[in-house]
This record gives C-alpha cells, structure tokens and sequence, in this order.
C-alpha cells in the first residue's frame, strides 16, 4: 500500500520530514537501518531521484549516515 503525499511541499521534502519524525518517535531507533531507496520508491510511489533528495536533507539535518553497500542508518545521538 502507497502512503499519500499531499500539500505544497515538494514531495522529497515531505517523505524527508515522515522519515525525520519516525527517527524522533523510536520507529527508527539509533544505528537502525532505514528502509532502502527501492523501499521508499515503493512506499510513497515516487522516484528514486526524488528519495535521493529526502536522503539528502536528512544527512544534512545530521539524521542519518550512509555507508556505501550496505544502506543508511539513523546516527546515534551525541
């Protein structure tokens, strides 16, 4: 099942933001993986251009931290 994105946000932005606040709330508990780029394309039914922008705000934000070959994790907290 597709989660719907609505709203004047782009969509990168907004699939960054659910991703950000399940990181905050425990569902994606520190050093925990995130659900891949192929997951997420499939989640939100976007491409994965769009994903790469949402991973790109959330390194930015400091969220997460990806390794090449093996996916991206939520960074512990300092």
């Amino acid at each position: 099942m597709h989660e719907k994105l609505e709203g004047p946000e782009p969509m990168y932005r907004q699939i960054a933001d659910r991703i950000a606040a399940r990181i905050e709330d425990g569902t994606y508990p520190p050093n925990s993986r995130v659900p891949s780029e192929a997951e997420i394309c499939e989640q939100f039914n976007v491409s994965r251009r769009t994903v790469r922008s949402a991973y790109a705000i959330l390194l930015e934000r400091d969220l997460v931290v990806t390794s090449q070959g093996k996916g991206t994790y939520v960074k512990p907290p300092r």
